[in-house]
């Protein structure tokens, strides 16, 4: 009886080593434990005859257990590692439903309406685009070509009410604008805004907007890319460190924001290419911080003043700087000096001949702007980034120039940007 009862206590003892160290186990899969688990110790269920399980060790049986009290035959096991919750990170899904949760309500639609020449005298409606509230006063970022030609300007609030609106200042150049209307206190939800530097290329990006009427449409995609300058397709207009995505930006969505997994504004969505009506994931929005720029100026005046030296330039490539012997490898070849400009009273030179480099037609003679305020500067984008970023008009900048083969360093005061 005695060889039996040491025989049952092994196998009872090891029965209930193996289930702690499969509770251990199964404590840290539902942890998600990210390093592997403990490996549980190895059990022998088939004890001597005249062995007994030691309290040292689970895996050897004791020489003699008549003298040990019964607590003492239980195995030593140590505690199971405490368990590590694994920091849930946001899923974009979930971002997008947060972000359009708190902030469609600043998304507005804003309708424009011009008076047709003829008989009729009523505004017809010309076309809907979007835009954001940004302050108490009821003041609403939009692009400029949302409400550049109307006669009446109209803002359909998230609750469905239409209310008069009116033009309190745009600025062509950077396609924004600024609309007022009077929002009952109960619909009045301010967008946050970012500081558009921080954007990093890869992180979320979310659009809300009205796309071809349909009001708080939501999308959402990454930042594709930082570009210098991107170029309107009409007029003189400029995206200066614009920002890329590939969230679905289409006719409607113009004027609405841009936001990042916070909820806050990183852009105005104003520009998306379409080819042959379909959409390409190529997409841009101006910074937000661009806004922030020019609109104090939009309040308080109507207008932004951006500053202007008065020269037109050609990029200096490596085939340029062959065919013309040029003595600079990169850097801004002056084409034409704009009279009466900045760069006229500082004497900067164009050139006075042209001569074809490649598929280029160059004008040949002029000074080489090789930097603008000791910083190197390759492309006109570069030069026009740099202005629009740091500059106002009134400002002087230092162009570092080659003429004649010499370096010399010359003083512009900038005027104001004629409108065009």
């Amino acid at each position: 009886m005695q060889t039996l009862r040491l025989v049952l206590i092994a196998i009872v003892s090891s029965a209930s080593t193996l289930f702690m160290a499969a509770g251990c186990d199964v404590v840290r899969s539902i942890g998600s434990v990210a390093t592997p688990a403990a490996t549980a110790p190895s059990v022998s269920t088939q004890a001597p005859a005249t062995a007994a399980p030691s309290a040292q060790s689970p895996t050897s049986a004791p020489a003699a257990v008549a003298q040990q009290p019964e607590v003492a035959r239980q195995p030593a096991v140590a505690p199971p590692a405490p368990v590590v919750q694994a920091q849930a990170q946001p899923q974009p899904t979930e971002a997008a439903i947060r972000v359009y949760r708190d902030v469609r309500p600043s998304v507005v639609t804003i309708i424009s309406s011009v008076v047709q020449p003829g008989f009729r005298t009523d505004p017809q409606p010309r076309g809907t685009g979007s835009g954001f509230m940004l302050d108490d006063k009821g003041n609403i970022a939009t692009n400029n070509h949302v409400v550049q030609e109307a006669d009446r300007l109209e803002v359909t609030l998230p609750n469905g009410a239409t209310i008069p609106a009116e033009l309190v200042g745009r600025d062509p150049r950077f396609d924004i604008a600024v609309v007022r209307a009077q929002i009952p206190q109960d619909q009045l939800h301010i967008a946050r805004l970012a500081d558009s530097e921080q954007i990093q290329v890869g992180e979320q990006a979310i659009a809300i907007g009205n796309p071809y009427g349909l009001e708080g449409t939501v999308t959402s995609g990454i930042v594709s890319a930082r570009r210098p300058v991107v170029s309107e397709p009409e007029g003189d207009g400029v995206l200066v460190n614009a920002i890329q995505t590939d969230t679905s930006i289409n006719p409607g969505n113009s004027g609405g924001p841009l936001l990042n997994a916070r909820g806050e504004v990183i852009g105005v969505n104003t520009l998306g290419l379409q080819p042959q009506g379909g959409q390409a994931g190529l997409n841009f929005a101006i910074p937000i911080n661009n806004v922030k720029r020019v609109l104090p100026d939009l309040l308080a005046r109507g207008s932004y003043p951006h500053p202007f030296v008065g020269i037109a330039s050609a990029e200096i490539t490596t085939a340029m700087a062959d065919a013309l012997n040029l003595p600079a490898r990169e850097g801004l070849l002056v084409q034409t000096v704009e009279p009466n400009s900045g760069a006229a009273r500082a004497g900067l030179r164009g050139g006075s001949g042209n001569q074809q480099v490649r598929s280029r037609q160059v004008v040949v003679g002029g000074d080489i702007i090789t930097a603008i305020d000791g910083q190197r500067v390759g492309r006109p984008e570069d030069f026009v980034a740099y202005l629009e970023s740091n500059k106002r008009a009134g400002d002087t900048v230092t162009l570092t120039i080659l003429r004649e083969g010499q370096q010399r360093d010359v003083q512009v005061t900038l005027g104001e940007r004629p409108q065009r």
